[in-house]
């Protein structure tokens, strides 16, 4: 049965109504945030004992936190290294789905190499990895999310290790590893500890072979700046400081916005979360916005996390913000990392391939003469439902 849009246009008129006099109060509550990070760019002591103080009586909240750059300190696109090979990594999965009848999952993880200044064509690497015994039958998508970014970082430390000179790594997504935050059972969150070991071997091997390492969050959604922000003026005490979202709705994108010019970088900041004392020392995480437009008038922020030995190195991170600005002009009608791209176009599973998995391992089973488990009869019922009608010609 299609839409109702009567009753939609109804509702969408309903809530829109409001829509103005709401976007008359966020440009109040820009302008006062905006107003708040020039107050206090260079209050980065305060900032920080107020942003801890605050952490220390809520485990959950999460924050940026000031280190040794002005706020509203800007930073112009450096030079190109002379020579550097990059690579990233991108990864996709095959969820298990209890309605298909066969339990498995699957990760793929695609990963492309470009060596700056040379003419030869990106090299490309795929990992295919099939999970198909008892640890499916409890296995949730936040699990084979936690497999899928360890994967990709792991494969990026195999890579780097083989190769000399400078080596720029990076993924889609944060460094910090998905589901930190995510609430787990027990057996879930034993898993995720072991993948979190994982991940941790994979940064250390990076670190220890000197690899510039970033991950690449496009069109942030962030609010870690504005949340320090919020806790700023002196009658906004730390006490419920997570709960305190007096400047909800301003994300930290439209304040950079203002200040980056193309190819410009934001200051570096500190990550607080729950799960960032888990990464400590040169682990720490740090992040901060860039500014990939090529145009004035219309700035594009991506948020770009790096681990402390990447923040606190000034050559590494003017190599990597140069290396990223490079790669969002590549493809002009695109701003984002062409390499970045490639190992999407590598990694990414369609539809008809994951219908020739599931044929491939029906196939098996019959071959040795096991039953293939039925779809479930919802699942039926829905292939059923949305068939296209069929028609003879002339009928």
């Amino acid at each position: 049965m299609p839409l109702d849009f009567q009753e939609v246009r109804r509702q969408i008129q309903e809530l829109t109504e409001g829509i103005p006099e709401r976007q008359e109060q966020l440009r109040n509550l820009r302008d006062d945030a905006a107003l708040l990070l020039n107050k206090y760019a260079t209050d980065l002591d305060y900032l920080r004992d107020k942003v801890q103080r605050a952490a220390n009586l809520d485990r959950y909240f999460r924050s940026a936190i000031p280190t040794d750059e002005a706020l509203t300190d800007t930073f112009p696109t450096p030079a190109l290294p002379a020579e550097a090979t990059i690579i990233a990594a991108d990864g996709s999965q095959i969820n298990p789905d209890r309605h298909l009848g066969i339990d498995y999952c699957l990760v793929n993880v695609g990963a492309i190499i470009m060596t700056l200044g040379q003419s030869a064509a990106p090299t490309t690497t795929i990992e295919t990895t099939l999970y198909y015994d008892e640890r499916v039958f409890s296995m949730q998508e936040k699990i084979v999310a936690l497999i899928r970014d360890t994967r990709e970082r792991e494969v990026l430390a195999e890579l780097a290790a083989e190769i000399a000179g400078t080596v720029i790594t990076f993924t889609d997504g944060p460094v910090e590893l998905w589901g930190r935050e995510v609430s787990m059972a027990a057996e879930e969150e034993r898993e995720e500890e072991n993948y979190f070991e994982r991940y941790m071997t994979a940064l250390g091997i990076l670190h220890a072979r000197g690899t510039i390492t970033a991950g690449y969050v496009d069109k942030p959604r962030s609010d870690l700046v504005v949340r320090m922000l919020e806790l700023a003026p002196n009658d906004k005490p730390v006490e419920n400081a997570g709960k305190n979202r007096w400047l909800a709705g301003i994300l930290d994108t439209e304040l950079y916005g203002r200040l980056l010019g193309p190819g410009e970088r934001s200051p570096i900041y500190g990550l607080l979360s729950r799960s960032s004392q888990k990464y400590e020392n040169q682990f720490s995480l740090h992040f901060f916005y860039l500014n990939v437009s090529l145009r004035e008038d219309k700035p594009m922020l991506a948020r770009v996390e790096i681990p402390a030995w990447v923040a606190q190195n000034k050559q590494m991170l003017n190599q990597l913000h140069a290396i990223l600005v490079q790669q969002c002009q590549i493809v002009p009608t695109r701003q984002y990392p062409y390499l970045l791209t490639r190992a999407d176009e590598t990694a990414v599973v369609s539809r008809s391939e994951k219908e020739q998995v599931d044929n491939m391992i029906a196939q098996e089973l019959y071959r040795l003469g096991e039953n293939v488990p039925e779809k479930s009869q919802k699942q039926q019922s829905k292939e059923v439902a949305r068939q296209k009608p069929f028609r003879r010609k002339g009928i």
